[in-house]
């Protein structure tokens, strides 16, 4: 049995075009809010992962010089430095994307209102022509597949010049297809329709949309920083406890640590 299509211009696939533009918007949001997020607590943030970094590193080297000293041998450093190497890669590499996040935020410009009325309507118009899965045919062309990722990311950012120019380029490419958007039509639109609202709904209650309530309330947002200062205190104090604790099993058991040179 051929799948029934639903063309342009009925209510079903005006329902889905407007749960397209209304999913796209909600991600847009969502987008603009983790970015306010690492903006405002990013600092704090990374002052904690640096703390909670450097406390796994104190425990993991008293543990692996524990078992050296267990075994009344010296620590070798070399041995030493490779095990923590391994052990934190993970933390370092998030480390680096929260400091990259970070950077990102706080040199985000912001759009005025003017501009963003036009971000929206240039995104409005260009998804009814060139949104993949308002139009399926377009997919299949490349031009018009990168265009689309370049308006994506475009929009995203709030970047008015950069989608200004990409509608100029869309234009060229449609016009050299000879494309009309009249005989648009969609499969499964019921099925489609019903994983949009579901999709909605999640983006909706889940980070980071979910920022925006804690963004637009001042009182919480100082609440946040002042659980974060005191997060980062409690790593300091477990920090130095942890370099005392390294400072007298050394002292104390007469642990020696010693380079060992392949030739």
């Amino acid at each position: 049995m051929a799948e029934q299509l639903i063309f342009r211009g009925s209510a079903a696939y005006q329902k889905y075009e407007e749960l397209l533009m209304r999913r796209d918007a909600l991600k847009k949001e969502a987008f603009q809010y983790h970015l306010e997020y690492a903006r405002v607590f990013g600092e704090l943030i990374i002052e904690v992962f640096n703390a909670k970094i450097e406390a796994i590193r104190l425990k993991k080297t008293i543990d692996f010089c524990q078992t050296f000293f267990n075994r009344g041998e010296n620590v070798d450093q070399a041995a030493l430095q490779d095990y923590i190497q391994k052990e934190l890669e993970q933390y370092r590499w998030r480390l680096d994307e929260l400091l990259s996040e970070y950077k990102n935020a706080s040199g985000a410009e912001m759009a005025s209102e003017a501009d963003m009325i036009k971000i929206k309507k240039i995104y409005r118009r260009l998804a009814k022509q060139i949104h993949p899965d308002m139009n399926p045919s377009v997919a299949e062309n490349e031009e018009l597949k990168e265009l689309w990722q370049r308006l994506v990311i475009a929009y995203n950012c709030n970047n008015l010049k950069e989608m200004e120019e990409i509608e100029v380029l869309v234009a060229a490419v449609l016009d050299r297809m000879g494309m009309g958007g009249g005989d648009t039509a969609v499969s499964n639109i019921e099925e489609k329709i019903a994983a949009l609202e579901e999709e909605i709904e999640t983006i909706k209650n889940t980070d980071p949309y979910q920022y925006k309530k804690l963004l637009e309330d001042e009182a919480a947002v100082e609440s946040k920083k002042a659980e974060l200062r005191e997060e980062l205190q409690k790593y300091k104090d477990h920090v130095a406890e942890l370099e005392k604790m390294l400072e007298d099993m050394i002292l104390q058991n007469g642990v020696k640590f010693v380079w060992k040179i392949t030739l």
